[in-house]
């Protein structure tokens, strides 16, 4: 159900009201006071964050890391092609994934001399 202050336009608003409906559902919460809650979640989430724009990642940082780190262990020296095509990537971003694991695992081991 879409709150008064919505309209089809908040496309954005109306799936978290939906979503934040289900999760307090799941949790036990009556239908109405799901209802409100999930209001009241995107009147705050429009009055902090109205009028911006808002990217939002679909991958959290710790899968992110996980997956480069699988990459960087699958690197051969010669196979950016297959892992691209594996991980669905373009072979320029295995290259940076490679070069930013590479310095992240070498910094691991050794303590710099100079702050950046």
């Amino acid at each position: 159900m879409i709150g008064p202050e919505l309209n089809q336009d908040d496309d954005i608003l109306t799936d978290l009201q939906q979503i934040a409906v289900k999760a307090a559902c799941e949790h036990g919460l009556s239908a109405d006071d799901a209802e409100a809650i999930a209001c009241r979640i995107s009147q705050d989430v429009r009055a902090s964050w109205g009028g911006q724009q808002i990217y939002i990642k679909k991958v959290d940082l710790a899968e992110l890391s996980a997956r480069n780190l699988e990459i960087f262990r699958e690197f051969n020296g010669s196979n950016h092609q297959q892992l691209a095509k594996k991980h669905g990537l373009a072979v320029p971003v295995i290259y940076r994934i490679i070069k930013i694991v590479q310095r992240q695992e070498r910094d691991k081991r050794q303590h710099r001399l100079f702050k950046d």
